[in-house]
Parts: structure tokens; sequence; C-alpha cells
């Protein structure tokens, strides 16, 4: 088995628990907002509310990101370098390739970095350490690093013709 039929299933199977954990997320969001708005009308406020809304819509916002480049959501530039023929076109895409596993790579590094500085600083409401909260960066970034290297083995891949489609999981 090729490393990227592994890469693939690693990538598929991830990405099946990242979706699972948005789901969950999301439901959380709604339902501590709907508490909350109740909470007030009744004349309370509950002061961990907000401030665990705002991480879960942070955490839902990146891991959000690592799926839709799962599932090929962004805007691209598919076919752009088409329109000058098929080397133009692979060196457009492997220079996308490469310029996007720096960016994740970075922000990857930095945000391990970010979650060290803040595991002594607690949140207001909650007294939570955040580096939990900010350890969403480091790990999406680890998930978009998976990702980006499955595409481009899929490229090497295609190349020697044992391409296996993104929703087959191999394994």
């Amino acid at each position: 088995m090729s490393i990227h039929h592994h890469l693939l299933a690693l990538s598929n199977r991830l990405n099946f628990w990242v979706e699972r954990l948005l789901l969950l997320a999301g439901v959380a969001i709604s339902l501590i907002l709907f508490v909350q708005v109740l909470a007030r009308y009744a004349g309370h406020s509950l002061s961990w509310s907000e401030e665990v809304g705002r991480y879960l819509l942070v955490a839902t916002t990146f891991l959000g990101a690592t799926v839709a480049y799962k599932r090929a959501h962004f805007i691209g530039l598919a076919g752009f370098g088409a329109r000058f023929g098929l080397v133009t076109e692979q060196v457009i895409t492997r220079s996308l390739q490469a310029l996007t596993l720096g960016c994740f790579g970075l922000i990857t590094w930095y945000g391990v970095i970010y979650t060290l500085k803040a595991w002594n600083q607690t949140s207001t409401a909650i007294q939570m350490p955040m580096s939990l909260p900010i350890s969403v960066l480091p790990l999406s970034g680890l998930i978009f690093l998976l990702h980006i290297l499955t595409d481009i083995t899929r490229s090497k891949a295609a190349a020697k013709g044992q391409v296996v489609a993104d929703d087959e999981d191999p394994a």
C-alpha cells in the first residue's frame, strides 16, 4: 500500500471525527445561547455562557475550515492553469500546494508556541487554562497539513496511475 493510501485513510478518518465534533459544538453553542436568552428573560445572567460560546465558535471556525478544505469547498483556482497547458497547470498546482503547506506549517508552529505561552493564564469567567481554547490553532494546522500532504501525494500517485477516489477508504 502506498503512502498516499495511508495518508488518505488517516485524512478521511480524521475528517469523519472532526465533522462529528463540529456537530456537537454547533449543538452546544445553540443550547448555551438558548439557555442564556431564557436566563436573561428570567432576570438572571449566566456569566460563563458568552465565554464558552465564543471559544466554541472559534473552534468551529478553525476546525470547519479543515473540513471545507477536505471537501474542496474553498474558492479555488481549479482549471486556471489549464488554459496554458498541462505543464503550467501542474506548476501552478504544486506551487499552491507548497505555499499552503508552508503557511499551515507556520500556523501550526506558532500555534504551539502561543499555546505553551498561555499555559498559566486562565479565562475570566470559567477559570479554564487559556491554552485549551488556543490549542485549536495548532490542532487545526496539523489537520490542514495532513490534508495537504494527502493532496500532494495524490498528485504524485496520479502521475503513476495509482489514484484512489477521495471518498474511498483503502484501509
